[in-house]
């Protein structure tokens, strides 16, 4: 640890400045969903790095909301790091579930409530504060090159992020980019992630006839219910392989490697049974095991129904139109558009086709950096440092990201480091980050400037 351990010091030292200052930070709103404090956000943003002793501090202008950049650069020779991360934060409805004011941050059992905190403006901030401290105990120069890169429109599924990426590759050229967002391990383990599940977001809609009727016409007039209800079955089965024909055929199995990977991500089977109220798992294609299938099987799930009576007691009533929302996560090979070209030939095919609308939402790429990237190493290392224990390896995740962008612009390692705790309720009422977290991704960060050095050596 050595010269480390005093900028670890400093950051003991300097914890309630760095709480005073995310406090303000994580008061400005910045509602993507509702261009709430945006823009206001990212002038603040901007001013943080500016005080840390970033260079080069930019807001760029994007279809909708504002990219946040800035540098330090030292050395073209130099290993050069790219720190992402997003301003944004999701709306803080039901505000009456909230234990106190969603935008006014409090201390409560070692952990910050406040809209935004863990999801992801703490996260972040800590790797503006980390290069901070580095600097003041070490001097102005880096061994490294680093370049920052904050966005406006994640919780809005990162809307104009491709674009900006394509137009300025020039500026945010680089080795590798890390960020920190998600959670921690259930068991409180720091953890790396690898790569992202691919996703398409969709609405299917069904229409019989060309108005509800009464129920006692049902021997005779096609029901939209039944109709979609066959659909849905014929996607899916019982043991949750997925019945949309073609849906494997590009799916990229995991490799030895990625398999011992996901083997050895500790897990309590038992204990999440229990607090889901649950007996058993899916079993998909090749058994009920918790992690392989979050890790690493794509699947087609039903966000909601709608259709016909909704409200209390009976309504007899046959319903002309039915919609399902549903989301397909996917892994790597899968292609999100040829997707759903194959979910409407699986309708042409059951004769399901007519009557039959789909709305495609929301679509990105999956993505995954290979295990034995020398980056993975070195970032496992700052994490080990930073946290004081080695991290668990997870060579992707069940949710979706920006990762694939950066993959597929950039091709270039993407490392994931969350900070906060897996109790975090990030997107729900009293959304938290646990102050260990926050204190050691600060030293996290520092210790990355240390190890990245010697990438190139």
């Amino acid at each position: 640890m050595g010269e480390l351990q005093k900028v670890f010091d400093y950051i003991e030292a300097h914890q309630q400045d760095y709480l005073d200052e995310l406090f303000a930070f994580l008061r400005q709103k910045s509602i993507s969903t509702t261009n709430e404090g945006v823009s206001e956000c990212a002038q603040l943003l901007a001013g943080i790095m500016v005080r840390a002793g970033i260079e080069h501090v930019q807001i760029f202008p994007t279809k909708r909301h504002p990219v946040v950049y800035g540098d330090i650069l030292v050395d073209p020779s130099l290993p050069t790091q790219l720190v992402y991360g997003h301003y944004d934060v999701q709306p803080a409805d039901p505000l009456e579930e909230w234990d106190s004011d969603p935008f006014e941050p409090v201390i409560r059992d070692g952990k910050i409530f406040c809209r935004g905190c863990s999801d992801d403006k703490a996260q972040l901030f800590a790797y503006i504060k980390g290069v901070e401290a580095y600097r003041k105990v070490n001097g102005p120069k880096l061994p490294i090159n680093i370049k920052y890169l904050f966005e406006g429109e994640e919780e809005i599924g990162s809307e104009n992020l491709e674009e900006f990426i394509a137009t300025h590759k020039e500026l945010l050229q680089c080795d590798a980019a890390i960020y920190s967002d998600g959670h921690m391990h259930e068991m409180g383990y720091p953890i790396l992630l690898l790569g992202h599940k691919g996703m398409v977001t969709m609405e299917m809609t069904v229409t019989g006839a060309n108005r509800d009727t009464h129920s006692m016409r049902a021997p005779a007039i096609p029901s939209a219910m039944w109709k979609m209800v066959e659909i849905l079955h014929s996607m899916k089965d019982e043991t949750g392989t997925v019945k949309i024909e073609g849906f494997y055929d590009d799916v990229r199995e995991p490799n030895q490697l990625e398999r011992e990977t996901a083997e050895k991500i500790p897990v309590d089977v038992e204990g999440i049974k229990r607090s889901y109220g649950i007996d058993h798992f899916v079993q998909n294609r090749t058994g009920d095991n918790y992690y392989y299938n979050i890790v690493f099987e794509p699947t087609c799930n039903i966000a909601g129904l709608f259709g016909g009576y909704m409200g209390e007691g009976s309504k007899t009533v046959l319903p002309h139109k039915v919609t399902a929302k549903m989301d397909l996560r996917l892994v790597p090979n899968q292609d999100p558009y040829d997707i759903v070209e194959k979910i409407k030939k699986h309708l042409a095919k059951h004769g399901w086709a007519d009557g039959v609308e789909i709305t495609t939402y929301h679509a990105n790429f999956p993505a995954r950096t290979p295990i034995d990237n020398p980056y993975v190493a070195l970032a496992a290392k700052a994490v080990e440092m930073g946290f004081g224990e080695k991290p668990v390896l997870f060579p992707s995740v069940g949710g979706g990201g920006p990762h694939y962008i950066f993959d597929r612009q950039m091709h270039i390692p993407v490392i994931e480091i969350p900070l906060a705790r897996a109790d975090q309720n990030n997107h729900a009422p009293n959304e938290s980050m646990g102050l260990h977290g926050f204190f050691c991704g600060i030293k996290m960060a520092t210790a990355l400037i240390e190890v990245l050095a010697g990438a190139k050596e």
